[in-house]
């Protein structure tokens, strides 16, 4: 809304203006109405008008020295001038004052519109040229500092200090700490990208409050979407080296400030001091890598670089559990100690406050066990998992050592109550072991049940009970049936010998084999051979 401040000392005319224009329909309101000048300079300094409409004669303060005032205090506002004078030196000094426009009592409604609606139109262009400004501004600031922070800005420190200062941006003490704060599950909160952008504001403004004793931050959106501040230090010994407690108590006030107020968790991470503008790149980078750590540490918490780093050295490695315990628990279908065992696993993960990297390894090997284990079983893993089940990449998208123990242990409880749904006795095994042996070698005129029953070393009549249970024919049949598709196959591909058929399907007898094939097809071989040309 454009906002109208009406200065007259005629209560009847102050009445008139309200009415005759219905303002809220053509975008305007009336901020306040003035008795004279006086008043009229108060209700500015209280909410400066976009337009402010000004009676010339006024007592203790007159029109034209309000709208000097005015100008001179406030120079975005437009006046405009209404009296009942038609001098030409009440025009003039208008003109000098820089005055907007002059309109002549009486006058019309249309004529007052017109008047407003030609400044409206300017102060909305001035506001959008001033917005656009400032935008541009920002982009190119946020441009050398994200360059700053990054490590690609190529200039040498003190040309880097001189851009700075061209946007009121000072960097002139020794060293320097970069923090980056996350908005714990932001993409989970809000899908909309300016209710996003709204919440860091929120949470930027707040940060530079919390700040306030260290300095002037400088707080800016960094290369990857996060808050980023840059805090500049009064000597290398209050943040080179190190960001120590002292440093990091800034972060925690902003931690609580922000779950009191704003009712949502933060985390930061924080870099080391180190002297020189050269220096900032490598306390951004270690910022970074604090800030991925909460993968392990967890969220809504502040977590400083150089403490991570001193508590790694004693780290170790973490051995990963036995892989046979973890495959003799889904063997037996224990989903209870598989659950408890992988519970330990990460709870020591957690103890241990193993890296990030080392948490992925940790992680990969567990997905193995459980595909070794699917694959073991003899089952194609895209049937357990899906065809789409990519577990690396879906492991980089989970937040925390929590939520990662969460997908794993489903993985493995899928994994069991697949292969339990999916079970393969000892009779389906041998059936199936059968049915292969048959298919690779149903050239061969001396197969047979004897043969098969063989090379599964089981007994032949213990052979036909278990392949006619688990296939519903039986293996005769089977043989036969491989047999008589083999020969349809090979009839159909034309210009080919019965003879050669027939041998080549386990016959070493022409005849036989013409018979077997009308007992199963309905029609002897040359028949079919005669039927395939004609639709040919």
């Amino acid at each position: 809304m454009t906002n109208i401040l009406i200065a007259d000392d005629e209560l009847i005319f102050r009445e008139y203006l309200r009415r005759v224009i219905d303002w809220e329909q053509y975008g305007f309101r009336i901020a306040g109405e003035a008795r004279h000048g006086l008043e009229a300079l108060e209700l500015a300094a209280a909410q400066p008008p976009d337009i402010a409409l000004v009676d010339i004669t006024m007592p203790f303060m007159d029109g034209l020295e309000l709208a000097e005032r005015l100008k001179a205090q406030y120079p975005a506002t437009s006046v405009v001038l209404v009296t009942g004078h038609n001098e030409f030196d009440y025009a003039r000094r208008a003109l000098k004052l820089g005055v907007e426009d002059y309109i002549l009592k009486p006058f019309s409604k249309e004529e007052l519109l017109l008047t407003l609606l030609k400044l409206q139109q300017h102060h909305h262009k001035a506001l959008e040229e001033k917005a656009t400004l400032q935008s541009t501004v920002q982009l190119m600031k946020e441009g050398l500092l994200n360059r700053l922070v990054s490590g690609q800005q190529e200039e040498d420190g003190e040309t880097t200090i001189r851009r700075l200062e061209a946007y009121d941006l000072r960097l002139d003490r020794p060293a320097y700490t970069v923090a980056c704060i996350e908005i714990d599950d932001m993409d989970r909160k809000w899908s909309e990208v300016s209710e996003r952008l709204l919440w860091k504001y929120a949470v930027s403004n707040i940060l530079a409050e919390a700040m306030e004793d260290d300095g002037k931050p400088v707080i800016f959106n960094g290369p990857e979407g996060r808050i980023v501040c840059l805090v500049s230090h009064a000597s290398s010994a209050a943040g080179a080296g190190s960001t120590g407690a002292a440093g990091l108590e800034a972060y925690e006030r902003l931690c609580a400030l922000i779950k009191r107020y704003l009712k949502f968790t933060i985390t930061v991470g924080v870099g080391s001091g180190y002297e020189g503008t050269g220096r900032i790149a490598d306390s951004y980078r270690e910022a970074i890598a604090a800030l991925q750590n909460k993968f392990v540490l967890g969220c809504d918490r502040v977590i400083g670089y150089d403490t991570l780093a001193k508590g790694a050295s004693s780290l170790g490695q973490y051995p990963l559990e036995n892989k046979e315990a973890l495959l003799h628990d889904l063997r037996m279908a224990d989903d209870s100690r598989l659950a408890e065992r992988l519970g330990g696993l990460f709870r020591s993960v957690r103890e241990q406050k193993l890296s990030i990297e080392y948490t992925y390894v940790v992680c990969m090997g567990l997905v193995s066990v459980c595909l070794s284990y699917i694959s073991e079983a003899g089952h194609p893993i895209e049937d357990c998992f899906g065809e789409h089940f990519f577990p690396y990449s879906e492991i980089q998208r989970l937040r925390t050592v929590q939520e990662a123990e969460a997908w794993i242990t489903r993985l493995f409880m899928q994994a069991s109550a697949y292969a339990r749904q999916h079970k393969k006795t000892r009779a389906s095994i041998i059936a199936r072991s059968a049915k292969a042996y048959v298919e690779q070698h149903y050239a061969d005129p001396e197969l047979g049940v004897e043969r098969v029953a063989g090379h599964a070393f089981i007994n032949a009549s213990y052979l036909r009970a278990v392949f006619k249970k688990e296939l519903g024919m039986t293996l005769s049949d089977y043989i036969t049936h491989v047999r008589m598709h083999r020969a349809k196959d090979m009839l159909g591909e034309g210009n080919v010998k019965l003879a050669h058929v027939a041998e080549s399907t386990g016959y070493s007898d022409l005849s036989y084999f013409s018979k077997s094939f009308k007992k199963f097809f309905g029609r002897p071989p040359s028949e079919y051979e005669n039927l395939l040309r004609e639709r040919g």
